[in-house]
């Protein structure tokens, strides 16, 4: 299931407003960017090949927000051509659209969303880092329908329950397109204006499509949030959860998800944060999910000429035979920093240090320099650099790109 084309369309009719257009509860912003850049390793093999890129990427934001009724959206669609086809020629599309309908007042609502974006297919690399390559990657579109009812039981409680139909489908030849389906009630109590209980229980059942597998998950759930300082907070929860999946011969399971973080506020400028969990992560080379792991501390800074995060986690991905396990550690850093009225500074870096199966280390950082011409149009000057080191006989590789970037946003 693809949405593209009709935003396409749509697309093509917007962008020859070419300016803000503004209504009552509507707003509209087209956008445009153009790129050179060079890079000398565009396959990210061991075997490098060098290629100059051009990139053209128009884009939109759309909002509507009027009485009961919310629409948001954000599209890019970006054109790759590479010069001495090196690789092949590439057309993305990037979206993130939502809806909200409150169809019977403070009773019955609707929520709706619709994403496309690129997904590792590798599933324990974690989310695609902004502005990386697509190597390794596929495109993924998720359309979610929501539908539920917010009932209240008292003055400080309230059931929500409702039911969920998400459809996921990839571009890429052997992935497992699915569709989920979900049946859920919640109760939700607030002992005070600073502390918050919540208790459920789930149904779920994914349907691979096109192949054999899938399952059915059965869940409960407890957990609480305790507001004990502005801006800090505790919040934790324990889900039991039983599995049963159709591939024959395949052993049921019973899992123990959880969530249990704490964030602290240094000062109005300074937040820190510390946070376990094992969730279910989708995967898209398989019928069923990843158990994930996730440990993590971080510390946000705002100052006058910017802001800076760090961030260290520690992931732990297991299969379900419980067998299979990729673990890594990942330090991040990110931020912004204003050099001048006009010029801005933006970086990125993390590095994965695997622990299993093998000492595999994957590096990415990116920075760039921003330039502000006029009131809507601005040049960025960016270097990525990537690399991957395998002990064992492996991909090993390096890969650096300078970029040269000219952007018009109204």
């Amino acid at each position: 299931m693809s949405t593209v084309p009709v935003l396409l369309l749509a697309f093509s009719l917007l962008i020859p407003m070419a300016g803000v257009a503004r209504g009552e509860g509507f707003t509209f912003k087209p956008r445009i960017s153009t790129t050179m850049e060079y890079n000398d390793n565009v396959t990210e093999t061991n075997t490098p090949k060098g290629d100059t890129l051009f990139i053209v990427k128009p884009g939109l934001s759309a909002t509507y927000e009027h009485s009961r009724v919310f629409f948001d959206l954000s599209y890019d669609f970006e054109n790759k051509k590479y010069l001495n086809q090196a690789k092949g020629d590439e057309q993305n599309n990037y979206l993130s659209a939502r809806g909200e309908l409150e169809a019977i007042k403070d009773l019955f609502f609707i929520n709706t969303s619709d994403t496309y974006r690129k997904v590792y297919l590798n599933a324990t690399r974690g989310e695609v880092e902004e502005g990386d390559t697509t190597v390794g990657t596929t495109d993924q579109n998720t359309f979610d329908f929501n539908p539920y009812f917010v009932i209240p039981l008292q003055e400080r409680t309230s059931l929500k329950t409702g039911v969920g139909v998400k459809d996921i489908w990839y571009a890429e030849e052997g992935s497992v397109d699915k569709r989920v389906y979900d049946l859920y009630a919640d109760v939700n109590h607030e002992l005070s204006d600073r502390w918050e209980l919540i208790g459920g229980a789930k149904f779920q059942k994914q349907d691979p499509r096109w192949q054999d597998g899938g399952f059915e998950r059965y869940s409960l759930k407890i957990g609480t949030t305790y507001t004990y300082a502005e801006g800090s907070f505790i919040e934790a929860s324990w889900e039991p959860t039983y599995t049963d999946y159709k591939i024959k011969d395949s052993s049921n399971k019973q899992y123990n998800p959880y969530s249990v973080g704490i964030t602290y506020a240094f000062s109005p400028t300074i937040v820190g944060s510390a946070s376990s969990s094992m969730s279910f992560s989708e995967d898209p080379e398989s019928a069923d999910t990843k158990n994930k792991y996730s440990h993590e501390i971080s510390l946000r800074g705002d100052y006058e000429r910017g802001s800076i995060t760090a961030i260290l986690a520690y992931n732990d991905y297991e299969a379900t035979d419980s067998v299979s396990r990729n673990t890594y550690w990942r330090p991040t850093i990110r931020g912004t920093h204003s050099l001048t009225e006009r010029l801005s500074l933006n970086y990125s870096a993390y590095m994965n240090l695997y622990t299993n199966p093998d000492c595999e280390k994957t590096i990415f950082s990116l920075i760039g320099l921003s330039y502000g011409l006029t009131e809507s149009t601005s040049a960025s000057l960016s270097y990525r650099f990537k690399m991957n080191d395998e002990q064992t006989d492996g991909n090993d590789y390096r890969s650096d790109s300078i970029g040269l970037t000219f952007t018009w946003q109204p």
